[in-house]
């Protein structure tokens, strides 16, 4: 690709835009966090606490969850206006999905199914929590099965998709 047309750079732009504010969600969220005692002060010292104790794993889940939603409706907007080119003219589209071919989207469309993957996991995990009374022991053994499958899925798929990229 040697240069960019307005509309595939618009596209990056706004790309760009969602990635920001995605971030600064989290940034909030993580000094938030802080000031209520469970951000960033000390996480790998927390982590080595039994964990009945510490309960961290499901703190960060829940972080993680929060973040992670934010991301995929921040992208599923984009996506929609995206794909909603194809309404005004094909040539368009394929103009500006022709980024989807790129290293760097196939790069971000891995971190994006990982992020859709555990936020469909943790939610189911959190559903059941809220209509079974499973205790704190299987609880975390149901994140643990939900960061599992988030990267035994992701690892092969995301091969799937980089692969036309390195090819």
């Amino acid at each position: 690709m040697t240069g960019l047309t307005p509309a595939q750079t618009a596209f990056l732009v706004a790309l760009g835009v969602i990635l920001v504010v995605v971030a600064l969600f989290a940034l909030v969220v993580l000094r938030r966090a802080g000031r209520a005692g469970g951000g960033l002060s000390g996480p790998v010292a927390r982590l080595g606490r039994p964990s009945v104790a510490r309960l961290e794993l499901h703190r960060w889940a829940f972080y993680a969850h929060r973040v992670s939603g934010v991301a995929i409706l921040a992208f599923l907007a984009l996506h929609l206006v995206d794909v909603g080119l194809v309404a005004i003219s094909s040539d368009l589209y394929d103009e500006v999905h022709a980024l989807y071919g790129t290293l760097a989207l196939r790069l971000f469309e891995v971190g994006l199914l990982a992020g859709i993957l555990f936020h469909t996991a943790n939610g189911l995990r959190l559903l059941v929590i809220d209509l079974v009374d499973v205790g704190s022991r299987t609880s975390e053994r149901m994140l643990w099965l939900a960061i599992v499958l988030t990267v035994v899925l992701t690892v092969p798929a995301g091969a799937v998709i980089l692969a036309p990229a390195l090819a």
